[in-house]
């Protein structure tokens, strides 16, 4: 009896996960980069000054695009493992391989999109002068 090993994405619930985690980044960080601006203008100054929010989410974003890059990165090492055919062609519908190597191409562009959308939510945060 052959022993198959251990794929690194696995399977069910950890592969959805791996395959989700970069957007689940991004989207948490839409939501808090856009709720603690609303948040700071409204409550926390009084004179309109945004550098301590813009620091502070500087932080934040650079946290989260480290984050989409490790996503990135276990994808690609993932698709790297030669998941489709060496000739060229993608495999049989029932090879395990296959599936791994199409699950990880589907992260790393996953985590490419996620990328420019952190970036682009940060974008309007960093370039407003002041609440007012």
């Amino acid at each position: 009896m052959k022993v198959q090993s251990q794929s690194e994405f696995g399977t069910g619930v950890g592969t959805l996960l791996k395959i989700t985690l970069a957007p689940t980044i991004w989207a948490f960080h839409f939501v808090i980069s856009y709720g603690a601006a609303a948040v700071w203008c409204e409550k926390l100054t009084a004179q309109g000054d945004t550098v301590a929010l813009q620091v502070w989410l500087i932080g934040l974003t650079a946290a989260a695009l480290l984050g989409i890059i490790a996503c990135g990165v276990v994808g690609w090492r993932v698709w790297g493992k030669g998941g489709y055919g060496a000739d060229g062609h993608t495999p049989g519908l029932g090879n395990t391989e296959s599936r791994q190597g199409f699950l990880g191409h589907a992260s790393v562009l996953l985590s490419v999109v996620s990328f420019i959308a952190v970036i682009f939510v940060i974008l309007p945060v960093l370039m407003i002068g002041s609440c007012t």
